[in-house]
């Protein structure tokens, strides 16, 4: 592979609201890390969300009060060296899912980050309902957390962009084009030519030539992402399983995903090659 001469900058998404929603584990705990960053390398005001389940009613029982109180002291001790403007808002509520995307859709943020991976509480929710609804609607980008196979890697330096070559996966470029250059991060193209399980031996030679060459994927990334690296890789097979492989070959710190229309994936919004990303991803995940 091939990196390509840097061009000009090409212009910045701005990031200036953060939003990160919070269960208080241990995985949130580590995508708390990831938001701490993103505020403070592009001086947005970080907004920690916490709900608190409670039962209905005006009033809000002694435990639940207690509660509320442990989990902003706590929330406000992750943010007392941030050194950026931020918010903390722990709210008791009868439904933490309908807290958290009531939340995200009354505010729209620029930008959420949460935790993918954890065992209880929005963790959970966070790969079911919450994520699901927040990406299908399209408010915001959504950063998807866990730790990577190869360990904690921050800032990004390698992120990797898988692309159907339509317009519409040019939709998550810009962000990433950011990102890529905030951090001086190399750019991973990925193209995966759909083949079904058990027909890659009969692979004709006309389908493998119809496969963009390397020079051809990097023209096509190069708009969004000038003045970074970008490299081009192309694949044959399901393009869920490439994407997984590449990027625990490549030891991406992210994968950058578009979801509107015919995404990169090759599906529909948050179909089934989406969901599998999300969940067995060796990195965090950006869904724009």
């Amino acid at each position: 592979m091939n990196a390509v001469i840097p061009f000009p900058q090409a212009e910045s998404v701005p990031l200036r609201e953060i939003l990160f929603p919070s269960d208080l584990s241990p995985a949130s705990e580590l995508a708390f890390e990831y938001a701490r960053l993103l505020a403070r390398r592009f001086r947005a005001r970080l907004t920690l969300f916490h709900a608190i389940p409670a039962g209905p009613g005006l009033s809000v029982p002694e435990p639940v009060r207690r509660a509320e109180r442990a989990a902003r002291e706590r929330l406000e001790g992750w943010v007392e060296d941030l050194g950026c403007r931020h918010c903390v808002i722990v709210e008791p509520t009868e439904s933490v899912h309908r807290a958290v995307v009531g939340y995200v859709r009354g505010t729209t943020p620029d930008l959420v980050v949460m935790a993918t991976h954890g065992r209880e509480g929005l963790s959970q929710l966070f790969l079911g309902s919450v994520t699901e609804t927040v990406i299908r609607r399209g408010w915001c980008p959504v950063l998807g957390v866990r730790e990577p196979q190869h360990g904690v890697a921050l800032p990004f330096r390698r992120i990797l962009v898988p692309t159907d070559l339509s317009s519409e996966s040019r939709g998550s470029f810009a962000l990433g084009g950011t990102l890529a250059r905030a951090f001086e991060a190399d750019v991973l193209g990925l193209h995966v030519a759909r083949v079904e399980a058990g027909s890659l031996a009969g692979v004709t030679a006309a389908v493998e030539a119809a496969l963009p060459t390397e020079a051809a994927l990097q023209a096509f990334l190069q708009p969004e992402f000038r003045g970074v690296p970008v490299f081009a890789r192309t694949e044959l097979g399901s393009p869920w399983e490439q994407i997984l492989r590449v990027a625990r070959l490549e030891k991406a710190d992210l994968i950058l995903l578009t979801t509107h229309g015919h995404d990169s994936i090759g599906d529909r919004l948050l179909g089934s090659h989406a969901e599998r990303i999300l969940r067995e991803a060796p990195c965090p995940v950006l869904v724009v």
